[in-house]
């Protein structure tokens, strides 16, 4: 049975204890909201990192991402949402890079990688 993109991309995302689940919806609103370099659902393999919560604690969200895709290159993903959610005021932004390195360095910014414990040299790390 093949499933949805966004539930095939859940599931992806089901192992990760992150203060806010990466359910189909938050997921269509990546997609829905996105700008930048966006990959295709179906090209994401695998989510390696994820830092998701709302700081509010209801409907504003954050949310960091690193995937591999399946022809090998890397994609990142920076969003945010207000207390209204996604739809109102937000922030969508995708990046494709050419390795995992580069995705860290120049996909993620200072505050996703530090959540993510992904800091460069130099940076601090939350985690």
């Amino acid at each position: 049975m093949t499933q949805q993109p966004y539930a095939r991309l859940a599931n992806l995302t089901a192992k990760f204890d992150t203060e806010v689940p990466l359910d189909e919806w938050l997921w269509s609103s990546l997609y829905e909201y996105a700008t930048g370099d966006v990959p295709e659902p179906h090209l994401i393999a695998e989510v390696t990192d994820l830092w998701a919560i709302s700081p509010e604690g209801y409907s504003d969200t954050n949310i960091a991402l690193l995937a591999r895709l399946g022809d090998g290159r890397w994609a990142s993903c920076v969003a945010w949402s207000d207390t209204s959610g996604f739809g109102c005021q937000e922030d969508v932004d995708w990046r494709i890079n050419p390795t995992r390195e580069a995705a860290i360095a120049m996909g993620l910014d200072k505050e996703s990688r530090a959540h993510l414990g992904l800091s460069l040299p130099g940076e601090e790390s939350t985690r």
